[in-house]
C-alpha cells in the first residue's frame, strides 16, 4: 500500500507541495478583506482608525479581527507591502532611457496617474510615513535618486543632486498626489506639475513642456 506524504515529507522534500485545504482558503479570502477594507478605513480614519469599524467593513465580528492581526500596528505592517505593490502596478518601476530627464517625467508621470486611478491606495499612501518610507527606499519612487544624480552628472539638471533638491522634488509630488485625489484629474494639472519639476531642474521650458505632454499622455 503506498505511504500518505506527511508534513514531514513536505518539509524534506521541496518538491512536494499540498493543495490548500477549503479552511485555508477561507482564512486567506478573510484576510484579503480584511486588507481590503482596511485600506477603505485607513483612507477616511487615518492609522487611529476603529478596529470594530474595520471589522464591520469586512462583514466579520471584532474577535474575529484579532485571529488574524495581534493589533493595528500588524495589521499596518501587514499593508504596507501591500499598497507598495498596488502603487507600483501602475508606476515605472524602472525606465530604460539614456536620457535621465525622460527617466523623470515619465516615473513623476506614472505615479501621478496612480493617483488617478487608484485613489484610496494612494490616499493611505498619503497617510501612512511607513508606505512612503517603502515607495522612497525602495519602491517606484527610488529611482529618482539616481535620475537626479545621472542628470546632474551629465549636465542634463542643474544644481546639486543632493536629498535637499530630493525632498523638494518628493514634497512637489506627495501635494501634487493631494490634490489629484480630491478631484483634480485633469492631465493639464499633471503636465503642469512635471514640466515645472523639470524646469526647477534646468530643464528649458519646450523641452519641459514636450516631455511633461508626452510622459503624461503615455500615463493615462
Amino acid at each position: 500500500m503506498p505511504s500518505v506524504p506527511t508534513a514531514t515529507d513536505a518539509s524534506t522534500n521541496g518538491s512536494t507541495e499540498f493543495p490548500l485545504t477549503r479552511g485555508h482558503k477561507k482564512k486567506a479570502r478573510t484576510r484579503q478583506v480584511l486588507l481590503d477594507s482596511a485600506l477603505e478605513v485607513l483612507a477616511e480614519q487615518g492609522e487611529g482608525f476603529n478596529i470594530a469599524d474595520l471589522a464591520g467593513r469586512a462583514g466579520v465580528s471584532h474577535g474575529t479581527f484579532y485571529n488574524y492581526f495581534t493589533d493595528r500596528e500588524q495589521l499596518i505592517d501587514a499593508l504596507v507591502p501591500h499598497v507598495v505593490e498596488s502603487f507600483a502596478a501602475r508606476a515605472a518601476v524602472e525606465f530604460d532611457d539614456p536620457d535621465p530627464a525622460v527617466r523623470f517625467a515619465t516615473i513623476t508621470a506614472q505615479a501621478l496617474a496612480a493617483a488617478v486611478h487608484q485613489p484610496e491606495t494612494v490616499r493611505v499612501a498619503l497617510r501612512i510615513d511607513a508606505v512612503q518610507r517603502a515607495l522612497v527606499i525602495d519602491g517606484p519612487l527610488s529611482y529618482l535618486r539616481r535620475d537626479l544624480l545621472d542628470g546632474r552628472a551629465s549636465g542634463r539638471f542643474v544644481g546639486p543632486a543632493d536629498d535637499g533638491t530630493l525632498d523638494v522634488v518628493l514634497g512637489a509630488l506627495l501635494l501634487a498626489a493631494r490634490r489629484v485625489i480630491d478631484g483634480e484629474v485633469a492631465p493639464a494639472y499633471r503636465r503642469s506639475v512635471i514640466a515645472r519639476l523639470l524646469q526647477s531642474l534646468g530643464v528649458p521650458r519646450d523641452d519641459a513642456v514636450a516631455l511633461a505632454k508626452r510622459a503624461v499622455g503615455a500615463s493615462r
